[in-house]
C-alpha cells in the first residue's frame, strides 16, 4: 500500500541537482513529503528512480511550474504543503520534516527556510537569526517557497507571468490579503544551505530573459510599488527560542519519569 504523505516538493531539477541530500537522515516511510523532479537538463532519464514523481521540461523554472500543474491538477488537491525549491539548496529529510511541521503547526499560508549564514543570498534579512524558531514577513523569495494548498490556487496563475521569477515575490503577498495576519514567515529553526552564486544556470540556460522588465510588468497589472524598505525589510514579530527555568526543567523530568513508571505498571498488570 503506498504511503500517504502530507507535503509535496517540486523541483526544478538540473544535472547537478543536491536533492539527493534531502532523501537523506530518515527512512522512507518516516518522511512526510513526496518529490517531484521536473528534469530541465538535456540527459537521458536523469534522476528518474530519485522520487515518487518525474518529468522532463526544459525551460525557466516557474512557467515550467505552472505548466507541470497545470497538467497535473489532481497533485493540489492530494497535498496539503507544497515546497519549490531551487536545485542547489543543501538540506536534509528531517529538517525538511520539520519545515513542513512548523510551516503547518503555525497555520502559515506562505514561507521559506532560512539560509545559512556561509549561503549564497541576495537579501540579508533572509539569512538565518540563531536566536528565533520564525519571523512573521511581508516577503518571501522565489528561491524556496512554501505555500498551502489555499495559497497555491491564489497564486498559481501568477506563476506563468514572470518567465525569470522577478516580480512575484512582490505580487503573491498582495494575492494573499497581505501580510497583516503573519501568516507569512521566514522559518530561521529549519535553515537550507544555498550552495551557489545567486541566478546561475538560469540565465545561463534561459540567455533571452529580462527580468527586470518581468519585474516591472508584474508590478503595473498587480498595482504593487516596488518598495523594498517597506516590504522587504519589514519584520513584524519574531518567535524566540526561551530555555525553561530550571525548575520546569526539573517538573518535566519528574512528569516524564512518572509516565514511565505508570506504563511499566500498566504492562507488568496485562501480563
Amino acid at each position: 500500500m503506498k504511503q500517504v504523505r502530507k507535503n509535496l516538493v517540486v523541483l526544478r531539477a538540473g544535472d547537478g541537482s543536491l536533492h539527493r541530500r534531502w532523501l537523506d537522515g530518515l527512512k522512507a516511510d518516516e518522511r512526510d513529503f513526496d518529490l517531484f523532479i521536473s528534469y530541465y537538463g538535456k540527459g537521458e532519464g536523469t534522476h528518474r528512480d530519485d522520487g515518487e514523481y518525474w518529468e522532463h521540461r526544459p525551460g525557466p523554472k516557474w512557467s515550467c511550474v505552472a505548466e507541470l500543474l497545470a497538467s497535473n491538477p489532481q497533485l493540489i488537491e492530494q497535498y496539503q504543503g507544497f515546497w519549490f525549491p531551487d536545485d542547489d539548496l543543501d538540506a536534509t529529510a528531517p529538517m525538511l520534516n520539520r519545515m513542513f511541521n512548523l510551516f503547518h503547526g503555525m497555520e502559515l499560508k506562505l514561507a521559506q527556510p532560512a539560509l545559512t549564514l556561509d549561503s549564497y543570498y541576495s537579501w540579508p534579512q533572509l539569512l538565518q537569526r540563531q536566536d528565533s524558531v520564525l519571523r512573521q514577513v511581508a516577503f518571501v523569495e522565489v528561491m524556496a517557497p512554501i505555500f498551502n494548498r489555499d495559497s497555491l490556487k491564489q497564486c498559481l496563475t501568477s506563476f506563468s507571468e514572470s518567465r525569470s521569477g522577478w516580480g512575484l515575490d512582490w505580487v503573491w503577498p498582495k494575492l494573499l490579503g497581505g501580510a497583516q495576519d503573519g501568516r507569512i514567515a521566514v522559518i530561521d529553526a529549519t535553515p537550507v544551505k544555498h550552495t551557489r552564486p545567486v541566478g546561475g544556470e538560469l540565465y545561463k540556460n534561459n540567455p533571452e530573459l529580462d527580468p527586470r522588465n518581468d519585474s516591472r510588468r508584474l508590478a503595473e497589472r498587480y498595482g504593487v510599488q516596488l518598495d523594498r524598505f517597506t516590504s522587504k525589510f519589514a519584520c513584524f514579530e519574531m518567535l524566540t527560542w526561551r530555555p525553561l527555568p530550571w525548575h520546569e526543567r526539573v517538573i518535566g523530568w519528574l512528569k516524564a519519569l512518572n509516565a514511565k513508571r505508570l506504563a511499566a505498571r500498566r504492562m507488568r498488570q496485562q501480563r
